[in-house]
Formats: structure tokens, C-alpha cells, sequence
């Protein structure tokens, strides 16, 4: 699906939306949270799963809405037999103080998890269909479709109803950061964390962003208050916590997996972060 950034009026602040998706999950989604201003909304159209966000697990299949504000944990494991397959809306609100009852309503529930509306699942039906099929003023009409969808949530947010099935076409199974809008800089910034933490360098993300290598710690600081090697580090540790929670990988296919060149490194990496060695983390799960 083509990745465009829509960006519109929403009371007295400004609505961006850099990605709009309908991605299958067949793999677990590492914890992860978003920068500053930025609010993340799944929806599930099918399959089963387990969202995990703080510390709080919960259970996801058909109709579950879910989203999460600034900073705010969350991963996501799907279930083996029946992957999750869920329309996505990744948003960022203006930085000026508001006095909008609804963008209150937002930031009041910066984590939140719930059925979907009848009108929140027609809503994302039709946006998947406009983006989808380009129709004749689709750029005028997709804005006016999520200033709707994020009416209806912020009213389901304090009311809650029921969802209704509806099929849609194949979904993708990932996104291509190389067709994200440079200005979609935070989004990159999340995709790059969650999919390619095992590897990546600091050059390499200055260089998908379009930044320089100063820059890019500039901006790392300012939305997320970390650095580039702290942000890589938290990746490959919720990363190689998951798959010690929820996988058969031995503790050297681990190292591998989450970019360590000796089990070592990896062993005292994840000692040092965790407070405990990888090997005797699993054991204590698996005595619970």
C-alpha cells in the first residue's frame, strides 16, 4: 500500500498522519514506544493475539481497537495458528497547547483498549478502500474519513459499542521505509528500531532520514530523550526478552538473532540491563 502523508485541521491543533496500513502479523513485534506527540491505533480485522502494553497483557482478536500515546511500552505477539491482521493508523498532533475538548480526550487516554464502534469499523473499511483503490478526489476525502475516525474514537474513549465484521483486500505483510516522505521522520525512526535493531548504525539511520549524524542524535534526544546506542540497546533487549518469553530459540540463536557477535557479549549485555543472565531468566519463567 502507497504511503502518503495526509495532514489536516483538527479543532485548534494540527493532525499528521504519516502512515496509514493493513498489515498482516505473523511474527511478534518487539516492546517498543513512540516519541513525543505521537499516538499509534490498531485495529484487528482478524486473527488472535496478545497485546502487551506497560506491563498489562491483553487479549486481541476480531473488533479489538487498542492505541497508545507518547511513550507509552507496548509489544505484541501474535497467535501462531491465526495471525493478526490489523488496519493501522500511526498520527502526530501539533506541538502548541490546546484547549480542544477532544484533543484532551487523546491525551487523557494515552493507552486504551477496547470493541471497536460500528462507525469506527465503516470508517476504517473506507479509508483502506480510498487509499486502496485511488478514487476520483481521494486526497480531499481520506483527510475529512480520519478527522472522523478520530471523532469516533475520542467518543468511544468515554462510551463504548460493538464492532462488525467486513472483508477487505490482501494485506502486506511489512512496510518499505524507503517509500515513507522524509518528513515522516519519526515513523522511519520507529520501523528502523523495530525491524532492523540487530544491525543498524547510526549512519545508517542518518542516512534513511536524511540528516546528519548530529542531527540525527539532536532529534533521538529531543522526542525521545535517549541516544542512538540507548535506543538500539532497549531494541535488541525487548527484543531477546520476547523471544526468551515467548520462543523454542536457543540462548545462542538469540545472540544471533538480535546482532551480538558472541554469546558473551550478548549474556553480559542482557545481565547488565535485565539484572539477570539470559539463561537464568527463561529458568524462572519457566518455574512460574
Amino acid at each position: 500500500m502507497k504511503i502518503t502523508n495526509y495532514q489536516f485541521p483538527f479543532e485548534d491543533t494540527i493532525i499528521r498522519v504519516p502512515m496509514i496500513s493493513y498489515r498482516r502479523f505473523s511474527e511478534p513485534l518487539p516492546r517498543h514506544s513512540h516519541g513525543k506527540n505521537a499516538f499509534e491505533l490498531h485495529y484487528v480485522m482478524e486473527g488472535k493475539g496478545t497485546v502487551i502494553i506497560g506491563k498489562e497483557p491483553y487479549a486481541l482478536s476480531p473488533g479489538v481497537l487498542y492505541m497508545t500515546g507518547p511513550n507509552i511500552s507496548h509489544e505484541q505477539l501474535p497467535d501462531e495458528a491465526e495471525p493478526l491482521t490489523e488496519f493501522g493508523l500511526f498520527f502526530l498532533m501539533s506541538e502548541k497547547e490546546t484547549k480542544s475538548p477532544l484533543i484532551r480526550t487523546f491525551m487523557q487516554h494515552d493507552r486504551w483498549i477496547g470493541n471497536a464502534s460500528e462507525e469506527i469499523r465503516a470508517l476504517a473499511h473506507a479509508i483502506l478502500e480510498e487509499t486502496t483503490n485511488s478514487n476520483y478526489g481521494f486526497a480531499q476525502k481520506i483527510p475529512l474519513l480520519l478527522s472522523e475516525l478520530l471523532i469516533e474514537c475520542a467518543r468511544l474513549f468515554v462510551s463504548r459499542s460493538h464492532p462488525v465484521e467486513r472483508k477487505l483486500p490482501s494485506p502486506t505483510q511489512s512496510i518499505d521505509v524507503n517509500m515513507l516522505q522524509e518528513e515522516n521522520t519519526l515513523l522511519v525512526v520507529d520501523e528502523i528500531f523495530l525491524c532492523r535493531y540487530a544491525d543498524v548504525t547510526l549512519e545508517q539511520l542518518a542516512a534513511v532520514i536524511g540528516l546528519s549524524k548530529r542531527q540525527t542524535q539532536r532529534l533521538l534526544n529531543k522526542y525521545y530523550n535517549k541516544s542512538f546506542s540507548a535506543m538500539k540497546l532497549e531494541s535488541r533487549m525487548a527484543a531477546a526478552e520476547m523471544l526468551l518469553r515467548n520462543s523454542t530459540y536457543s540462548i545462542t540463536e538469540i545472540s544471533n538473532k538480535t546482532g551480538y557477535s558472541s554469546i558473551e557479549h550478548f549474556t553480559n549485555a542482557f545481565k547488565k540491563f535485565y539484572q539477570v543472565s539470559p539463561g537464568r531468566y527463561r529458568g524462572m519463567l519457566r518455574e512460574k
